[in-house]
């Protein structure tokens, strides 16, 4: 009966210091964060976006707009990278725009097999996709246009069509959570 006991008291002993032993402690995951994006010369951006962590925003000389992206993608070509520039093309009817995209859709060596007005944290905007070429030069665009003072700002996400859908989830992620810069900032 002893041997029973010796043994029940080396089990109870020896379990539970085996039973606590917490695993490897992992690091959460980094935060995305949210960037201010540069305006033109004198002129404040009035949006915010927010970037997975790993990702910066870069300028390249010679190309106007800024690129969001990992840091080990190289601008222009890059499809991880979206590209943000200002457009020339005012945004003041989101529905009027996506009715001349459409109508403009047939004479373009383009097709948009996607389009809504859409609004993004209450900014009044246009989604679109389009896709160009054939073959292994085929490629997608995922573009949100917003409204910008003086005419318009595009972001844009491209990749060859075989990559797209897969990169798709990143642009929508990016492109949906842009917002308006807070009042006073």
């Amino acid at each position: 009966m002893r041997v029973c006991r010796w043994i029940a008291a080396v089990f109870v002993a020896v379990v539970p210091g085996m039973a606590v032993a917490a695993p490897p402690a992992v690091a959460p995951p980094a935060a995305p964060q949210r960037i201010e994006l540069p305006g033109a010369p004198g002129t404040p951006f009035p949006y915010t976006v927010e970037i997975p962590a790993g990702w910066q925003m870069r300028q390249v000389e010679g190309i106007p707009g800024v690129w969001l992206g990992p840091s080990d993608a190289q601008p222009p070509n890059d499809p991880r990278l979206i590209y943000v520039r200002l457009s020339p093309t005012p945004l003041t009817d989101p529905e009027k725009t996506v009715a001349n995209i459409r109508a403009a859709d047939a004479q373009q060596p383009w097709s948009v097999p996607f389009i809504e007005a859409r609004q993004v944290n209450g900014i009044p905007g246009v989604l679109l996709r389009m896709d160009s070429g054939e073959g292994a030069s085929a490629r997608s665009t995922l573009v949100l246009k917003l409204p910008l003072e003086g005419g318009g700002v595009d972001f844009l996400g491209a990749a060859p069509r075989a990559e797209f859908e897969k990169l798709l989830p990143t642009y929508q992620k990016v492109f949906f959570s842009v917002r308006r810069v807070a009042a006073g900032s």
